[in-house]
């Protein structure tokens, strides 16, 4: 499932695809539609709940905040599939 940003949408990612036919299907989004993208929510809990309003001191810190946040967000499996039990990310649990 991906958005109609410009990388998902280049000419590399359509020829790797089509390379990839018989094992990768995407399914893409309206445009302006982030409340349908379950992504958006890992990325809204990662920014809100888990880094927070604490200064980035640097990009190695960044890097590491933000690695730490999403290996702590993938050992919680229950809040992940919580993203796809949402009002407007239903379709993506079927």
């Amino acid at each position: 499932i991906v958005d109609r940003a410009s990388f998902h949408i280049s000419r590399k990612v359509r020829i790797f695809v089509w390379q990839h036919r018989e094992k990768i299907r995407l399914f893409y989004l309206p445009a302006y539609s982030p409340e349908l993208n379950p992504d958006e929510h890992v990325w809204e809990e990662i920014k809100d709940k888990q880094l927070g309003r604490e200064p980035i001191k640097s990009k190695s810190n960044l890097r590491e905040r933000l690695n730490s946040a999403l290996e702590s967000l993938k050992s919680n499996a229950e809040r992940i599939i919580s993203f796809f039990h949402l009002p407007e990310t239903q379709y993506a649990a079927e």
